[in-house]
């Protein structure tokens, strides 16, 4: 085991370990080019135990990192996209688009929180489009816990070899969901 190797496991067994998980999780959620997924399910691997405690730990961070990119995108939208929309003449587009998504904020934060779509890019869209902050919450939490909490009992119930099945399957139970959405938003316009 090279040196490098031996201090990226180091952190999975040190007092620090639950903070540096919510700040990827955080950073995750907000900005990070990260998944939190292998992540959760090396420190689940080492500390079996306290399995609920990580996911706990992943979804209550994940969905903070939410808030702030939400946050940010109403600033976004405060600072440059209202003057974006009305330079170019596009605030009757901007406000056909975010009335639709509006019409189905719950789900479309929900999946958002739960496929491999960068629920980054939701937060800060579902703030840029001003979705019900208690909607986007909500919808954050479940989404998030039904995410990680599948990822975080896999890990905990196969062990190592969880993540390459967690992956495979979640893509796929993604790609249904996205179909499903898809039908839901194109029936509600027609």
């Amino acid at each position: 085991m090279t040196a490098a190797s031996e201090t990226s496991i180091k952190w999975l067994r040190s007092k620090y370990a639950e903070w540096i998980l919510a700040g990827i999780a955080f950073s995750e959620s907000m900005f990070a080019p990260i998944l939190i997924d292998p992540f959760l399910v090396a420190l689940i691997i080492a500390q079996r135990e306290l399995w609920k405690r990580y996911i706990l730990v992943s979804v209550i961070a994940s969905v903070i990192g939410g808030i702030a990119g939400y946050l940010v995108g109403i600033y976004f939208f405060d600072l440059i996209g209202n003057s974006m929309l009305q330079t170019f003449g596009l605030e009757q587009r901007f406000n056909s688009v975010a009335e639709g998504i509006n019409q189905s904020d719950f789900v479309f934060v929900l999946l958002g929180a739960f496929t491999p779509i960068p629920y980054k890019l939701v937060a800060l869209a579902s703030g840029f489009l001003q979705i019900n902050i208690v909607t986007f919450i909500i919808a954050s939490i479940f989404g998030r816990f039904f995410r990680l909490g599948l990822v975080g009992f896999a890990a905990y119930a196969v062990g190592p070899k969880a993540l390459p099945v967690m992956q495979r399957n979640l893509h796929l139970i993604a790609a249904i969901a996205a179909v499903l959405f898809a039908i839901y938003i194109i029936s509600r316009v027609m």
